[in-house]
């Protein structure tokens, strides 16, 4: 009597699937149909029932293992409260460094528009000495002497020339 796996997997509780990944796993001898799909006999049904009997144990052991050993305040604790730690660490002194930086930038600026300002006020000195110049020029040459406007002939001669 040949079975198909649908139905060896239907008896045994699993997937189609995890039935032909045993038999690949485990090297079961297994015959294939003109289709190319596995056909169980009894034996072979016999020992797939005992690999999931063992599957099964073996699961129910870890089940009972990772019971105790991940309980979720331990679980924090052990595994995600380190890389916390150091997450958090790392972030503090990132922030301390950006911190630091903006100081620097800032202290730079400063500099600059302190040096920008006495170049302004230096300029601004330039500025009112040449205009105390330029007054003083104007008031001797309203003090100097006017001379008389010349009129008749050589005024008309000086046009031509």
């Amino acid at each position: 009597m040949e079975i198909k796996t649908s139905n060896v997997a239907k008896r045994l509780g699993v997937s189609p699937k995890t039935v032909q990944r045993w038999v690949k796993k485990y090297n079961i001898p297994c015959q294939k149909n003109e289709a190319g799909h596995y056909v169980f006999d009894a034996e072979t049904i016999t020992l797939l029932e005992q690999i999931k009997f063992e599957h099964g144990a073996a699961l129910e052991e870890m089940e009972l293992e990772d019971e105790h050993a991940l309980c979720p305040d331990t679980f924090f604790s052990t595994y995600i409260q380190p890389h916390l730690d150091k997450f958090t660490a790392r972030l503090h002194r990132v922030e301390r460094q950006l911190e630091q930086k903006a100081d620097e930038v800032v202290s730079f600026q400063l500099l600059q528009h302190r040096k920008e300002i006495e170049e302004l006020h230096a300029y601004i000195r330039q500025l009112e000495q040449r205009l105390a110049l330029l007054e003083e020029q104007t008031k001797q040459a309203d003090d100097a002497p006017k001379l008389p406007k010349r009129r008749g002939v050589s005024r008309i001669m000086g046009m031509f020339v």
